[in-house]
C-alpha cells in the first residue's frame, strides 16, 4: 500500500481513537456491569450474575411506570419543540436586522446550563414570589401552592420547560433549511395564485421535513436520556409524578446502592432507543 493510500487512515486515526475511548469502551463496560451482581451493602466488588438484573427489572413495577413516563416526556418534549420552533423559524426567516438579532438571542435557552435553567424556573413558579405562578393563578390553572407540588401539573410543566429549552436548536436548523429553498419555487407558486398557506404546505414544508425529522430525533434522544431538569426542579416528585428513567437510574446507584442494576436499565434504554430511531428513519424512507 502506497503512502498516499495510508495517509487518510493516519489522519483520521486520532479521531477514531478518541471516539473509541469516549464511546465504545464505556459502552462495553456498561454491558459488562449489567451482567454483574453488585449490591454495595452486600459485597464490595461485582460478581457474575448473568441476566439476573434483567429478570429483576421485568418485575419492577416502578421501573415500568418510569419507562412509560419517559416516553411521554420524550414525545411531549419533541412536540413542544416542533410547535414552538416552526412558527418562530417562519418569523425569523427574513433578512432584517431584527431577525438577525432575534436569531442570536433565541440561543440563550439552549446554551443555558440546566442548573441555572432549573432553579430559574423554580423561582418563576414559586408560590410566594414567582411571576409565572401569579399568571397561572390568575388564569385559574394554579392554586395557592406551586404547580410543581401538584402531581398532575408538575409533569406537564417540566415537559413544556424541557421543550422550551430545546426549541432554539430546532429553530436554527429550520431557518437554515428554509434559506436553502430556491426563491424560484415561491415565485412560481405565487404566479399560479397560491396563497401563503398553500406555499407553506406545498413548498416550505416538504423542503424542511427531512431536517425537522433528523433534528427531532436528535432532540428526542437527548430528552429520553434526560436527568438534570427533572431532578433539579422536582427530584422525581411529587409522588413520583416526574420520575423518569434517568432519575430511576440515579436512585438505583446512589440510594439503593445497586450500580449493576442501573447499568442494566441503561442497556435496555439504549436498545429501545436504537430500535425506535431505526424504525422512525425506516418509515420516513418508506414514505419518501
Amino acid at each position: 500500500m502506497t503512502a498516499d493510500r495510508i495517509l487518510p487512515y493516519v489522519l483520521i486515526a486520532p479521531a477514531v481513537i478518541v471516539a473509541t475511548i469516549i464511546a465504545v469502551i464505556p459502552l462495553i463496560y456498561d454491558v459488562w456491569l449489567s451482567l454483574q451482581d453488585w449490591y454495595l451493602l452486600r459485597q464490595p466488588t461485582p460478581v457474575w450474575g448473568g441476566l439476573k438484573n434483567f429478570r429483576t427489572l421485568i418485575y419492577d413495577v416502578s421501573l415500568w411506570s418510569a419507562f412509560w413516563r419517559t416516553w411521554v416526556w420524550t414525545l411531549g418534549t419533541v412536540a413542544v419543540e416542533i410547535v414552538l420552533a416552526l412558527p418562530i423559524a417562519l418569523l425569523l426567516n427574513r433578512d432584517t436586522l431584527v431577525a438577525r438579532v432575534a436569531s442570536a438571542l433565541i440561543l440563550l435557552p439552549w446554551v443555558m446550563p440546566f442548573i441555572v435553567l432549573g432553579y430559574g424556573w423554580q423561582f418563576l413558579l414559586d408560590s410566594q414570589v414567582g411571576t409565572v405562578h401569579f399568571m397561572l393563578r390568575a388564569l385559574g390553572i394554579a392554586g395557592d401552592s406551586s404547580v410543581l407540588n401538584d402531581p398532575t401539573l408538575a409533569f406537564t410543566v417540566i415537559i413544556f420547560i424541557s421543550g422550551w429549552k430545546g426549541t432554539p436548536f430546532l429553530v436554527l436548523a429550520l431557518i437554515a433549511a428554509m434559506k436553502a429553498i430556491p426563491d424560484e419555487l415561491y415565485e412560481a407558486a405565487e404566479v399560479d395564485g397560491a396563497s401563503a398557506v398553500t406555499r407553506f404546505m406545498h413548498v416550505t414544508l416538504p423542503a424542511i421535513q427531512n431536517t425537522m425529522l433528523i433534528i427531532a430525533l436528535v432532540l428526542g434522544i437527548l430528552a429520553f436520556y434526560s436527568f438534570d431538569l427533572a431532578w433539579i426542579m422536582t427530584k422525581g416528585g411529587p409522588q413520583s409524578a416526574t420520575t423518569i428513567l434517568g432519575i430511576k437510574m440515579y436512585n438505583a446507584i446512589f440510594n439503593d446502592l445497586r450500580p449493576a442494576y442501573a447499568a442494566a436499565i441503561s442497556v435496555v434504554m439504549l436498545v429501545v432507543l436504537a430500535i425506535a430511531s431505526a424504525l422512525s428513519l425506516r418509515l420516513r424512507r418508506a414514505e419518501a
